[in-house]
């Protein structure tokens, strides 16, 4: 699965929906987490250059839209330090009304130019969370939202941030979009 069209088609359409990722009802982050450490105004794509996403700065965190195949979608994200680690919540900017916006939790960091994104893993997740009883509830589909406090929500994540298949294989690989001289 491409993590440009799952940024999009998740953050956006299935945060809300009965399908997709796990996704929780809290933030990853309280005030004290947020930073903006990571260069990430811009221009982004993928090596299929499909999409791009403009990403610039808004409130405490970042606005990022995607322009391309498909309709233009919209983000929030905040950029979440715990630990040495950064994470990224992601919601979706603009919500349909009678719908509850989900958080999704994905890993970060940058490789030289390249942006790197690892999103939560929902299989691994929901195997972990039963055998743990980590507070959730299970919806249409086997889908599940983590319903933890962001304290709880915290510590979950850092525990399970090294375990490879937490995180799952893939990985998102991103770079910026040069303007033409």
């Amino acid at each position: 699965m491409k993590i440009i069209s799952l940024l999009v088609a998740l953050a956006a359409a299935t945060l809300m929906t009965g399908c997709g990722p796990t996704l929780s009802l809290h933030p990853l982050y309280a005030d004290k987490d947020l930073v903006s450490d990571l260069p990430l105004e811009g221009k982004w794509t993928d090596a299929e250059a499909e999409e791009v996403w403009a990403v610039r700065k808004f409130g405490d965190g970042f606005e990022a839209t995607s322009r391309g195949a498909s309709d233009a979608e919209k983000v929030e994200i905040h950029v979440v330090r715990l630990g040495e680690l950064r994470f990224l919540d992601i919601t979706p900017k603009e919500p349909p009304s009678l719908a509850i916006p989900g958080h999704m939790i994905a890993k970060v960091w940058m490789e030289g130019e390249e942006l790197r994104i690892q999103v939560l893993d929902s299989d691994w997740l929901k195997q972990k969370i039963r055998e743990s009883g980590f507070p959730h509830v299970e919806v249409e589909d086997e889908q599940v939202i983590l319903t933890a406090p962001t304290p709880e929500l915290q510590k979950f994540t850092l525990l399970y941030a090294a375990e490879p298949k937490a995180f799952g294989s893939d990985v998102g690989k991103f770079h910026r979009v040069r303007s033409a001289p």
